[in-house]
Formats: structure tokens, C-alpha cells, sequence
């Protein structure tokens, strides 16, 4: 076979090619049409330019300059492009059932990231596709800002980002025949610019020049590029009878929820028959959506209170059916206060060992993906720990602590984890309960949002004008 890259513009956009939230365009998307070809669902891409304005005026709107003083516009740059991405879904084109829907999915990539990339990959290869940054100042001067007050010019980014999901890397090809399984449509729900975007010094300029009230992104030039494998003229009965088949691949199904108290408890229905593993992250429920704090980092739960602000935990179970599972034991932190290691305070200031427990690390980090399959990682004790505060430069005992905005590698990278595969096989948790035991230092009223994240083994079964996707 012999292979073309093909080029496809969006199913809806502005006159002018522009895209944004602002504008009233929520929702992005692209159709690949039924062909006599092949699809490598591995080679999509969206391609498109970035430009990010602080306000909005009756005149035109304002870009972020490079000598902007705070407060300044910011994007987490360990997500980059991936940050205006708040959800994907994949269908089939004849029939429009839904492939593959993967809610929140900015913060499903701020962990696959984190986890799956290292800080060169940052400053290489993501950092040319799709905006990723190593820290914020480079993410601010290289991604967010454009040209100078002076010059008074918007440079948009250019970008060309993958889509990490299941039906996406599973490897599987898609025979694009009508009478096989067909085309496919590509939805990105875009993401409010109050979530996405906020101040690097959690204040916000009301009035200009400088005013940072009205902070939004717009898109534009926006395309879909993709290699397909023209089928040839002796195959083409062959891939006609292809006119049913199943597809295998692991998907990611979201629940949100918030804690807001020191012994919290999760338990959900899940119905899933093949569990591979599962993970969550933590923010302030105050922090989302709003443009003064970073609503989309992943950090650890945390307190109203400036003397001890960043919570341990003390005790963790996982559960299936009320019974612990698949351990059998309760985890308890390094830094727990229920019990306390030998030489585990850190400093005259008296605050709890700071470094993440080591076996919680591990555990996070199997859940998104499987030890033997690691390469490479940002996930360290830079961006794992608790010395840091959600106030910026202020922990209440006189002791300077970096603002969880500016931690290094990346920033916060924080979450529980727990892998139920072996052998790739999963947990069937179809008929009895998940659940998940949460005991913290969380001792004050600050709800926590909590974002979990459940990845199993689907099976999308096709015809020529239905599928069925069965978990």
C-alpha cells in the first residue's frame, strides 16, 4: 500500500478561521470522510496557531507582551496546547455513537504527561509540537507572550499536537471503506479561558492599560493532518468484506466528586468488567475556573490555613466490595502524623517530613502506565513534595516556600494511584463496588476537588452502520 498525508479543515469556524470559547465556539471538530483507504489513527494531528490577549476592547484586543509586569497572563506549561482541551470525543461518522468520550481531559493529560515525559522532552520535541514548556517563565515568554509593548504585534504560536487517548494509540487501523466501519469525527471541547488561563500572581488588573479582567485565547488556521494507506486495486474485494469486526484498545471513564473533611470516602458503581487501574488528583474547588489561580494543576490537598497549609495523608485503602483490595494492608505516608517515622520533621519550623512517601509515588505512576513500559519520566522530588504553598511566598511560619505556580520540572505533580492488571487482564468490577479510603490532615473547610480517572479495557464492536462499545 501506498501512503498519502491528508490535510482536513474544521466543520465549523468563524468567517475568519478563528475558533475561541469568548467567541461562542465551544466546540471544535473535524470529519474524515469515508475513502477507499486505510487510517493510522496514530498519525492525527491538529494543527493550528495560538494567540493569547488579556483583555478585550471595543478596538481590538490586546495581546500579553514580553515585558508585561505582574499581574501577567498565564497557561500551565506543562500542558501547553493541551490546556484549551477539556474534553475529547470520537465517534463513527455514519452512525454518530460515540467511539471514545474522555471528559476532563486536560487534567488527564497533566498527569499522562508528567508521568510520561521528561523535562527534555519538554524543552524538545513537546515543546515544538504542542507548546509545553519546562517551567512558567519560558512558558510565558516563549508560548503566552508575543512581541513587545512597543512593537505592540500578536505573534500567534504555531502548534501540531497529537491526541493521547486509547482509539487513538491502540495501534489499530481503520479501514475507511463506507461499507466497512467508515469515517470518524473528532470533537474537542474547548475550555472555558477562566480555567485555562490565569495570573501568575493570583491578582487581577481591573483597569488598563495592563487590565488582565477579560484574558482569553483565540485559535486560528486550524487543520487536521493525517497518513492514510491508499488501498490497492487487487485488495479492494478483500476490504470490502470486511463489513463487521471489534476493535481492542484502553479507555479512560472520568467521575468527578470533592472532599471536604479529614476521613473522606469514594465508592462508585463503576460496571466496568476489565479495570486495568486507577488514579485521582486533587485541587482547591475554589481554584477552578477562575483567572486568578491555576485551576488545572495537580497538587496536593491542602488547608485554609497559612500555618499548615499542605495536608498529609494518614491512612489510604482501596476497596472493592468494602474489602481492601487489591492490597490487604492500610498505606500510610512518610509524613503521616498518625504515625510518625523516626526523624521525619524537617527544620525549626516544625512542619512534617515535606518529601512524597515513596510507595505512593510508585503506585500513581503504575496507574497511568506500567512500570516495564516507562522510559522516561518528569516525576521527581522537585515537582512531588509538599514544600510549597497556595499562597504565593508565604507558609505562616516565617519560612519562604516556593508558590505551587512555580515549582520546577514541570510543577506540582501530585496524585493516588492503584494498578489492578496483571498480565494486562484487569479487575472486574461489573458487580461490586469501587471505593477508596482517604484519611488526611484536611482539618479545616476548604473542599478539595477530587478528578478520578478509571482506565480499562474496551471492546468496540462494528458493523457497516452500528457499533457497540462494551467495558
Amino acid at each position: 500500500m501506498t501512503s498519502r498525508y491528508i490535510s482536513l479543515r474544521p466543520d465549523n469556524v468563524n468567517p475568519d478561521a478563528t475558533i475561541s470559547f469568548k467567541a461562542g465556539f465551544p466546540v471544535l471538530s473535524f470529519t474524515i470522510q469515508s475513502q477507499a483507504a486505510i487510517l493510522d489513527p496514530r498519525s492525527i494531528r491538529i494543527n493550528g496557531e495560538l494567540s493569547v490577549f488579556k483583555d478585550l476592547l471595543a478596538g481590538g484586543s490586546t495581546p500579553a507582551f514580553s515585558d508585561d509586569v505582574a499581574p501577567r497572563v498565564m497557561m500551565d506549561n506543562r500542558l501547553g496546547i493541551f490546556a484549551m482541551w477539556d474534553q475529547l470525543v470520537i465517534r463513527h461518522n455514519k452512525s454518530k455513537q460515540i467511539c471514545e468520550h474522555i471528559r476532563h481531559y486536560n487534567r488527564y493529560l497533566s498527569s499522562y504527561l508528567g508521568v510520561t515525559s521528561s523535562v527534555q522532552d519538554m524543552v524538545g520535541h513537546l515543546n515544538e509540537t504542542c507548546l509545553i514548556q519546562p517551567n512558567p517563565e519560558a512558558m510565558y515568554q516563549n508560548v503566552v507572550a508575543s512581541s513587545t509593548t512597543a512593537q505592540a504585534q500578536n505573534i500567534p504560536k504555531k502548534f501540531s499536537c497529537h491526541l493521547p487517548s486509547g482509539f487513538m494509540m491502540s495501534g489499530n487501523s481503520i479501514n475507511l471503506l463506507e461499507n466497512s466501519f467508515g469515517g470518524i469525527q473528532i470533537e474537542i471541547h474547548l475550555s472555558p479561558d477562566s480555567n485555562c488561563l490565569f495570573s501568575d500572581s493570583g491578582l487581577i488588573a481591573a483597569v488598563p492599560p495592563g487590565a488582565t479582567g477579560d484574558m482569553h485565547y483565540e485559535l486560528k488556521n486550524l487543520s487536521l493532518t493525517c497518513e492514510v494507506f491508499d488501498i490497492p486495486v487487487d485488495q479492494m474485494s478483500q476490504m470490502m468484506s470486511q463489513s463487521s469486526g471489534a476493535l481492542e484498545f484502553n479507555t479512560i471513564s472520568s467521575l468527578y466528586t470533592s472532599i471536604n473533611t479529614s476521613n473522606a470516602q469514594l465508592q462508585y458503581n463503576l460496571g466496568l468488567r476489565n479495570l486495568q487501574s486507577v488514579f485521582m488528583t486533587f485541587t482547591p474547588s475554589k481554584n477552578i475556573n477562575t483567572l486568578v489561580e491555576n485551576g488545572l494543576a495537580t497538587v496536593y490537598p491542602s488547608n485554609d490555613d497559612v500555618t499548615e497549609p499542605m495536608c498529609a495523608f494518614n491512612r489510604i485503602q482501596f476497596l472493592r466490595g468494602g474489602q481492601k483490595y487489591p492490597v490487604d494492608f492500610d498505606m500510610t505516608g512518610n509524613s503521616s502524623t498518625r504515625f510518625p517515622l523516626n526523624n521525619n520533621i524537617a527544620g525549626a519550623n516544625g512542619k512534617l517530613f515535606n518529601i512524597s512517601d515513596s510507595q505512593l509515588a510508585k503506585q500513581f505512576a503504575e496507574a497511568i502506565i506500567p512500570e516495564y513500559m516507562l522510559d522516561r519520566t518528569s516525576l521527581s522530588n522537585r515537582n512531588l513534595n509538599r514544600n510549597y504553598s497556595m499562597d504565593a511566598g508565604f507558609d505562616g511560619k516565617g519560612v519562604i516556600t516556593p508558590d505551587y505556580k512555580t515549582l520546577p520540572e514541570g510543577g506540582a505533580l501530585f496524585g493516588l494511584g492503584m494498578r489492578y492488571s496483571q498480565f494486562n487482564k484487569g479487575q472486574d468490577f461489573s458487580t461490586q463496588q469501587w471505593g477508596c479510603s482517604l484519611e488526611s490532615d484536611l482539618t479545616t473547610d476548604n473542599p478539595q476537588s477530587v478528578f478520578l480517572f478509571f482506565k480499562a479495557k474496551a471492546v468496540l464492536s462494528w458493523d457497516t452502520s452500528n457499533i457497540q462499545l462494551i467495558t
